[in-house]
């Protein structure tokens, strides 16, 4: 991954245990790829060019942004301060964008993921007529981006029998979580029973059998359990052709083992937004990377 260095980004005084990109930062050193680190702090301001003075003299690199999340318009914002250097990142915008936000790349797994329905704004009225087309609940809410399944019972679950009260107090109460990171509007999704395995998540919840894919170039390079558990994915080439489903070249997918049996797309993210489990060694994820080129030129046609 010669002609490939890695853009760290987090906000300025961003606690340490939160994101472990440090010891993202030691395997990239020990792989031999340089990285370096911008306070996003800047770019989610709007002036991203500022978050990038601290970069060393551009010297034509392309770069591969590994950071906390950010919406379309502050890495378009990014990517165009980084293009004016005389510098790119592996990711245009779109491609960003068509693995950040649900109503985007939803329509292109068809019938991996479960049904679901959105809306654009906060109107929970709309947010429910919309939901009526998926049948009665149990279903699952967030925003284009992200839920609150910290806040499982009380923001993201809507359990069978709800009625438009219960479903607008949750809601509410994920709008108020998001604050002003809740993007664009609702998403509402059919809930599927997932395969639990022993022990508890931290919303209390029991633990799913949920697996985090990373997607480079189009190829599956790396995937590991969600959670810090004994489990295995179960036949992963049957994952392969989500790579070329989308457009970006790197992206992760989260896939749970359904009760019935096989398996459900839960979501898809940015690969430069999305958090490596702890099963999820860094260098090996690079190694793969570099096997298969550090170029992104990969774009397929959907």
């Amino acid at each position: 991954m010669e002609d490939l260095s890695i853009l760290f980004g987090r906000p300025q005084g961003g606690p340490d245990a939160d994101d472990r990109f440090e010891l993202e930062a030691l395997a990239a050193e020990e792989l031999g790829i340089e990285s370096f680190a911008i306070p996003l702090d800047f770019v989610v301001d709007g002036d991203a060019d500022r978050a990038l003075r601290r970069l060393p003299r551009a010297d034509g690199r392309t770069w591969l942004y590994r950071g906390w999340m950010l919406n379309e318009e502050e890495y378009t914002g990014l990517y165009e301060a980084m293009g004016e250097r005389g510098e790119e990142l592996v990711v245009d915008p779109e491609s960003f964008a068509e693995a950040t936000y649900a109503p985007n790349y939803i329509p292109l797994l068809g019938t991996r993921t479960a049904p679901a329905r959105w809306t654009e704004g906060e109107s929970i009225r709309e947010a429910w007529e919309v939901a009526q087309e998926l049948g009665p609940p149990p279903w699952i809410v967030k925003d284009h981006v992200k839920s609150a399944k910290e806040a499982w019972h009380r923001a993201c679950f809507v359990p069978e029998g709800a009625d438009f009260e219960d479903f607008a107090t949750i809601c509410e109460k994920l709008v108020e979580l998001r604050g002003d990171r809740f993007e664009r509007g609702f998403v509402v999704k059919k809930y599927l029973e997932l395969a639990t395995l022993q022990g508890w998540t931290p919303e209390q919840r029991r633990v799913t059998d949920e697996h985090r894919l990373v997607f480079w170039n189009g190829d599956l390079v790396a995937h590991a359990p969600y959670y810090d558990v004994d489990t295995e994915l179960e036949a992963p080439a049957q994952f392969g052709d989500i790579g070329r489903i989308l457009s970006s070249p790197f992206f992760t997918a989260d896939v749970a083992r359904l009760a019935c049996g096989g398996y459900t797309v839960l979501e898809i993210n940015d690969g430069g937004c999305s958090t490596w489990p702890e099963q999820m060694d860094p260098r090996d994820m690079y190694r793969a990377m570099l096997r298969r080129g550090s170029s992104p030129g990969l774009k397929t046609d959907h």
